[in-house]
């Protein structure tokens, strides 16, 4: 009797602190953007294509995606919304290996120092999502270093980290971006995610100081929800249909 009592404390202690705990789910590291699957391009606000960066101090850049909104801040405060230089931006674009005329999104501040984390919320939970990121402040042979935190409310899903080493570097030898995706899975969903960045470059100044282009975002196609609500539609009416038949027996 004493070990029945024991176990069904230990068994109701379990299940209280299960229930107390924000459950963790998990999501797949994208390496491509074809493992994203269909998505749609954030549309960046606009700026001079000769300008040199217009800076948000403690402003969200707001983009939009399809209809959902995507909002970007920095835990510094400070944004810039820059293009890729390219044929039409010949003055102050950002010097990165972005295609031509990327609307980026840059970590940047006044003084040239980074500002990041950067966090993108989803005015709409979402499936998954994937973007181009880069070094400011890099060399060849450096190393750079981006995590990711994806959350479902205020719930962690997971921490995915991304590196490249070396050449990073940004003039002759130029690397490609490197593309950071995640999907969600187990019927999980995306709402905000936070986004570090480290360089291997010996200076304060590159540390979380980078730039984000094409941050492209997966949502539910409209068939996969129809069959999503037909199936909890399904559930709940052999429920209903069991329950019934319970209390007329």
């Amino acid at each position: 009797m004493f070990y029945r009592n024991v176990l069904a404390l230990l068994t109701f202690l379990v299940l209280g602190f299960a229930a107390a705990t924000p459950t963790r789910a998990d999501v797949i590291q994208l390496f491509s953007p074809a493992q994203l699957g269909p998505a749609i391009i954030t549309d960046l606000p606009n700026v001079p294509s000769n300008a040199t960066g217009l800076i948000f101090t403690g402003i969200p850049v707001v983009g939009n995606a399809g209809g959902i909104t995507v909002t970007f801040t920095a835990a510094g405060g400070q944004l810039a919304r820059r293009d890729q230089n390219g044929p039409g931006f010949p003055n102050g674009g950002f010097l990165g290996s972005f295609p031509p005329g990327t609307e980026l999104v840059v970590t940047d501040s006044t003084a040239g120092t980074g500002t990041g984390p950067l966090t993108i919320r989803f005015g709409v939970p979402i499936l998954g999502f994937g973007l181009f990121a880069q070094n400011t402040i890099t060399e060849v042979g450096a190393i750079s270093t981006f995590t990711f935190s994806l959350f479902d409310g205020n719930t962690l899903l997971n921490t995915l980290p991304f590196t490249r080493f070396g050449p990073d570097f940004i003039g002759v030898d130029q690397a490609e971006p490197l593309f950071l995706g995640a999907r969600a899975i187990l019927g999980q969903q995306i709402t905000r995610v936070v986004i570090s960045g480290t360089s291997s470059v010996n200076d304060p100044d590159a540390q979380n100081n980078f730039a984000v282009g094409q941050v492209a975002v997966a949502i539910p196609e409209p068939a996969t929800m129809l069959l999503l609500g037909t199936g909890l539609a399904g559930i709940a009416g052999t429920r209903w249909r069991k329950r019934r038949h319970t209390e007329t027996e």
